[in-house]
């Protein structure tokens, strides 16, 4: 796929909303996991938090700050990560000492830093969330309350816990997150892209039809193609059987324009002999012969310009070759010209049999005309930028051509031997109709000292 193509600009644009819709999701399903998350750890502090505030609340007024066991075993380990601590506040609001302090073991001899100070607002009840860095600069996640236990005093509660455990989980489900929107990305695209090639099938087998049609293997586009391009195809055929109709009222009309023409001539040329002086009738038939030449040589263009506008002309190469050898075996069989062919099976031109004949005869005709005792043909396809093309090989064994007359005996009318019968036409109607048929034509040296004629015609793949 090419960036010009539609399919790859339907591909694109569903792979980007793939990607975009994934991307927006995953975003969003990793926060709301996040403060799920925060929210759990949360709501196992607020547990902590109100164990210590009954157990605080049971005791004697002289043991406020010396709260039971929580049934967690890192409470007591130095630095674990879990701490609890419990500040009586009402002394230092009245200006006395700061209030008693109680801790967990857990601290070890340090302390929690009120969230209040540190200016974190008080949600519904009174409580405070926020994350603050502990004793040993640790993350935590820490939760405050107020109590008021009236003439008992007003104490701080605090309850921290390792915020890495919240982030640890949040990393382990963004991995999962990560690689299952992956898995479901590349299903997506690859369902994406199935789809699109799926959908453009019928443009496909459409594209392929037309290249049959030129190649003459399908005359119409096939019937079943989708609603959305069907009136297309009917359109197109519809062109196509124009496009016949318009060829096929040309070449009646160039049939009528040559009988209109040669008919006013051949009477003139009748008229000349029966004329006066003696000297004007050779000159008269002479012009009118020539006459005659152009104006077969130009009604034999447009007649070709308006053929290789058909879509769908295939000539087979062999019998056309094969014919032709026949008949110069019997034009020139005085001269005992061995002719032979070596034919590449199945080769096909991409035009019409009339034209194909005209080409390959006008140059085997010039090989058995110059050639001492053989003439070689010799048939092949290749491949050009992508395009079939047959490529025919026309040797002689004659005495040859330097290579600054090549190009010249091309030239319509241009003869270099008026010993050899012909009006020169030949070779000039060979290049006018390679260079209609996009093709091309060359004369070189041939190995056996002659004259090599290559032709390169469009050809029909196998």
């Amino acid at each position: 796929m090419t960036t010009r193509s539609l399919a790859f600009r339907l591909f694109a644009s569903a792979a980007a909303w793939v990607v975009a819709v994934l991307l927006i999701a995953g975003l969003l399903l990793v926060s709301y996991y996040q403060h799920a998350t925060e929210k759990a750890f949360d709501e196992r502090l607020h547990v902590y938090l109100k164990t210590l505030v009954a157990d605080l609340a049971r005791r004697d007024v002289g043991d406020r700050t010396a709260p039971g066991a929580l049934g967690e075993p890192r409470f007591e380990l130095p630095l674990s990560g879990w701490y609890w601590q419990i500040s009586r506040i009402d002394k230092a609001e009245n200006g006395g000492e700061r209030g008693d302090s109680n801790g967990s073991k857990s601290l070890f001899e340090a302390s929690l830093p009120s969230l209040e100070e540190l200016g974190v607002p008080a949600e519904e009840g009174g409580v405070r969330e926020a994350y603050i860095n502990g004793p040993d600069g640790r993350r935590l996640r820490a939760v405050e309350r107020l109590i008021d236990l009236g003439e008992d005093g007003r104490y701080r509660i605090t309850v921290a816990g390792p915020a890495d455990e919240i982030d640890a989980e949040i990393a382990d489900f963004q991995r999962a997150l990560l690689m299952t929107f992956a898995f479901l990305g590349v299903g997506l695209v690859g369902s994406t892209l199935l789809q699109v090639r799926f959908g453009l099938l019928p443009l496909k087998r459409m594209s392929q039809t037309l290249a049959a049609m030129r190649a003459g293997r399908a005359e119409k586009l096939p019937p079943d193609l989708p609603d959305e391009i069907a009136p297309l195809a009917r359109e197109l055929d519809a062109l196509v059987d124009s496009n016949r109709q318009v060829v096929e009222r040309a070449r009646t009309h160039v049939g009528n324009l040559a009988h209109a023409l040669k008919t006013p001539l051949s009477v003139i040329a009748n008229e000349a002999e029966a004329a006066s002086p003696a000297g004007m009738p050779g000159k008269m038939l002479q012009q009118v012969a020539v006459m005659r030449e152009q104006i077969d040589h130009h009604l034999q263009r447009a007649r070709i310009a308006a053929a290789v506008s058909v879509v769908g002309t295939v000539t087979e190469v062999a019998p056309v070759v094969d014919g032709l050898v026949r008949a110069m075996e019997k034009i020139h069989r005085d001269k005992g010209l061995t002719i032979h062919v070596a034919m590449a099976e199945g080769l096909r031109f991409r035009g019409e049999r009339q034209d194909l004949e005209e080409m390959v005869g006008n140059l085997v005709d010039n090989a058995c005309k110059w050639a001492a005792s053989r003439v070689e043909i010799a048939a092949r396809a290749a491949d050009q930028a992508g395009a079939a093309v047959a490529i025919l090989v026309i040797d002689d064994d004659g005495p040859g051509l330097p290579a600054e007359k090549r190009d010249e005996v091309a030239h319509r009318g241009r003869r270099l031997d008026e010993t050899k019968p012909g009006a020169g036409l030949g070779l000039a109607i060979v290049t006018d109709l390679v260079l209609l048929y996009r093709g091309r034509f060359r004369l070189e040296a041939a190995p056996s000292g002659g004259v090599r004629a290559v032709l390169e015609l469009p050809a029909v793949s196998r």
